[in-house]
């Protein structure tokens, strides 16, 4: 074991990302997904959160054929509104793929225009939400792990991904919600890009991808110009958790938290059942680190993304705020639950 944590930190010594190229998807890679999340300032007032997640999934067979499902939501604060829309596709027909300067799958884009610039470009059949989106940054990219190699377990070592952030994305352009078009002239996105099962080095039959597989985890963009990543992973429903950190300070330094016990990361009392699934979410955390503290809570309940006609997994995603209680210093960013179930009813067996 000593042995394989030792070949994990020899690998992030020599890896290096190379932008923009490592923007896009990664054809030796067998699972992978780009994921931008942000809020939103619309020229009316209102303020809006969304959700764009690119996957791509090499198939175990003969076939070595690539699915290419999306996900796709746009959180209303004022109504208490969440609207989603998805998609999966095969790499037939030019229907999907990826390029060094496009990701696409249907109707749903994402162009990466340099290092720093991307446009998204959504606009699902149904017209019920749509997208259109410049992003630009300014701040460069914040590696998840040493050279970003972001392990995911404390006694695991083959449990890892090629993992980066890109924080603090100028957003601006239109959002369509039902038949109403937003002007965005503010905003601020945030990319995670993760990829991993690199073609011919099996790590078994656990995936990250894996139903049995959970994590609760958190982007958190400061007043003061400071961004965090935090998360905890485990395997299955009986394994334990294995907790991360990582901080990024005004100035660039990064820290990171990767030592078990250095960061606390639990649910506070609160839980929301979801109406549609039955599900139950815990969505306000206490956050402890080296250093400080964060408590977390959603913007508003309501943002439950029900992926089973395309990825077939149900999670929350949506838009929290931060605040830490002893420094009076706030946050926003957005918060993933994934691998709860629906608790059985008492006459289930």
């Amino acid at each position: 074991m000593a042995k394989k944590f030792f070949l994990l930190g020899v690998l992030s010594i020599f890896f290096q990302f190379q932008f923009p190229k490592d923007h896009s998807f990664h054809k030796n890679f067998g699972l992978e997904w780009v994921y931008f999340v942000g809020i939103l300032n619309a020229e009316s007032g209102e303020t809006f959160g969304y959700e764009l997640s690119f996957f791509r999934v090499k198939l175990k067979d003969e076939s070595q054929s690539e699915l290419y499902p999306v996900h796709f939501a746009i959180s209303d604060v004022k109504n208490r509104k969440h609207y989603t829309e998805q998609i999966i596709k095969r790499n037939i027909g030019g229907l999907s793929g990826f390029t060094e300067s496009k990701l696409w799958s249907g109707e749903y884009e994402a162009n990466i225009l340099n290092k720093n610039e991307f446009h998204l470009n959504v606009h699902p059949k149904s017209q019920l939400i749509s997208l259109d989106l410049h992003l630009l940054g300014s701040t460069g990219v914040f590696p998840q792990g040493k050279n970003g190699i972001s392990p995911k377990s404390h006694t695991n070592p083959a449990i890892h991904s090629y993992y980066y952030s890109y924080p603090r994305l100028e957003s601006k352009g239109t959002i369509k919600v039902n038949d109403n078009i937003y002007k965005i002239v503010s905003g601020m996105s945030w990319l995670d890009h993760e990829w991993s099962e690199e073609d011919g080095k099996s790590k078994g039959s656990f995936t990250l991808s894996s139903k049995e597989s959970g994590w609760d985890w958190v982007c958190i963009s400061t007043e003061a110009g400071s961004d965090f990543v935090f998360f905890r992973f485990k395997e299955g429903v009986d394994k334990p958790y294995s907790i991360f950190g990582s901080m990024r300070s005004v100035d660039g330094k990064i820290q990171y938290f990767d030592s078990p016990g250095q960061v606390q990361m639990e649910p506070k009392s609160k839980f929301w059942k979801s109406p549609n699934t039955k599900i139950e979410y815990p969505l306000e955390w206490k956050i402890e680190y080296p250093g400080g503290s964060w408590e977390i809570s959603p913007y508003f309940n309501e943002q439950e993304f029900d992926g089973r006609k395309s990825t077939g997994i149900v999670y929350w995603e949506g838009m929290v705020q931060a605040k830490n209680p002893s420094e009076k210093t706030k946050g926003f960013g957005y918060l993933e639950l994934k691998g709860y179930k629906k608790k059985k009813d008492w006459w289930e067996f």
